[in-house]
């Protein structure tokens, strides 16, 4: 009886993981996996030429995004991480042109502002009124004020699917190389990414 129910045991557990994943385990990624990946809510803000930029320029798309104040060197930092991560993936035929880079700064827009958003045409320099941003901060977790200190490796950034959900976060230290091969893999993998309960 105790050999049937360990082996009952085992069969649950694959089909469980198999059910949950597609595969035996989640995909081998540095990045700090969302489940259930939670969709984002309704935003409205504007990119530095002042077209509007919202939830639904999420879809269909690749995305990494930030929250950042430009005018702080934690802003510029997260700019150049996010900025590497393009790069190294450049090559990617597939992949590179659905990927789009998204900084929501902190503050109004500014020359420095538009100065950034022309680094790259993949890059979004994102900004609006008072209290626009909240949406968005609260379903990222992100404090209201920037983290005082020393700026580190610059912000999280947070991967956003085609779907408009938020699947990944990756923490400042990891290395613009390894978000970019795990970006690569979630793109890749999409048993790595089950269904929404609400698609």
């Amino acid at each position: 009886m105790f050999a049937a129910a360990a082996g009952l045991f085992v069969v649950a557990y694959y089909w469980g993981n198999r059910y949950q994943y597609g595969v035996l385990r989640p995909p081998a990624v540095e990045a700090v996996l969302v489940r259930p990946a939670p969709r984002l809510p309704a935003f409205e803000l504007q990119d530095a030429s002042g077209a509007p930029f919202t939830s639904d320029d999420l879809g269909g798309r690749w995305t990494l995004i930030a929250i950042g104040d430009l005018a702080q060197a934690r802003g510029h930092l997260t700019v150049s991480r996010m900025l590497g991560v393009a790069n190294a993936l450049s090559e990617e035929r597939d992949l590179a042109p659905k990927l789009q880079l998204a900084l929501a700064a902190r503050g109004e827009p500014s020359e420095l502002t538009r100065d950034f958003a022309r680094l790259s045409r993949a890059l979004r320099i994102l900004s609006g009124e008072p209290g626009a941003l909240e949406p968005l901060r609260t379903a990222l977790g992100e404090p209201e004020e920037e983290p005082p200190g020393e700026p580190g490796a610059g912000a999280p950034i947070y991967q956003i699917d085609p779907r408009g959900r938020l699947v990944a976060l990756y923490l400042p230290g990891q290395s613009t190389e390894s978000i970019a091969a795990d970006l690569r893999t979630l793109a890749t993998r999409p048993d790595a990414l089950p269904e929404p309960a609400d698609d």
